[in-house]
């Protein structure tokens, strides 16, 4: 055990991604006692709208790890989080083991431009990580063509305008018959985001229509949140330099 945790802390480092300590005991990203902090908080999954399951809340923790996951090239930490929520055990699991099955879970698209600049889509991590927990499926069943500004310093009324008509469907030519489609994105604040992907399906879309996402973030937080965010894309920028 003493040995993987070695070879652990020199492939990760030795900093707690929440507190930003240093401790020998990381799980690889965590010390024990933010490890702990993140289980309490995995048991106050948010449920925004009928139609809305979000695994997590907005803390200060929390909020440190999804800017890890999109700012620091921490991929991994998509796995690690769904792992360690409700969806696996909790309400929300349960509430997907409720909806019909199978479940196709469809990642809220990354413009291009945005994946060439990070080399990945969160959201389609947090999918594959969902498919495995629950046995369903991973499906690019939307497009995004174009490209929106940062949803986090607009009102709700602007954050439905900036998204509008910005998803159209990308769908096989033969479509599924039964299950449900469970729209995935790293955080939901208005749902704006997400109600336009579910918008792209059209009103004649046969299959039940839900929404899941890593975190819940009162709209409340977003100038802080969109603070942050600036601040992680000029240290994402600076570290290139």
């Amino acid at each position: 055990m003493d040995f993987f945790r070695t070879v652990a802390n020199f492939v990760f480092g030795m900093e707690c991604l929440g507190c930003g300590n240093s401790s020998e005991r990381l799980d690889p990203w965590l010390c024990p006692a933010c490890a702990a902090e993140l289980v309490r908080e995995s048991s106050s999954p948010a449920f925004p709208n009928e139609d809305a399951f979000c695994l997590f809340p907005m803390r200060p923790l929390t909020r440190r790890l999804v800017h890890a996951l999109k700012y620091r090239n921490i991929p991994g930490l998509a796995s690690y989080l769904v792992r360690r929520s409700s969806a696996v055990k909790g309400m929300v699991g349960q509430e997907l083991l409720m909806l019909a099955q199978p479940l196709y879970f469809v990642p809220v698209p990354l413009h291009h431009a945005r994946y060439r600049e990070r080399g990945y889509n969160q959201a389609e991590l947090l999918a594959a990580a969902l498919a495995t927990a629950t046995g369903g499926k991973v499906c690019r069943w939307l497009k995004r063509k174009t490209f929106v500004v940062s949803q986090t310093k607009l009102s709700k009324d602007e954050r439905e305008m900036n998204v509008a008509g910005a998803f159209v469907p990308n769908f096989p030519q033969k479509m599924i018959a039964r299950g449900s489609v469970v729209v995935v994105d790293d955080v939901f604040t208005t749902g704006a985001t997400t109600s336009a992907c579910m918008a792209a399906f059209g009103a004649d879309f046969a299959l039940p229509l839900k929404v899941c996402t890593l975190l819940y973030d009162e709209p409340s937080t977003a100038a802080a949140d969109f603070a942050a965010d600036c601040q992680a894309d000029w240290d994402g920028l600076r570290s290139r330099r």
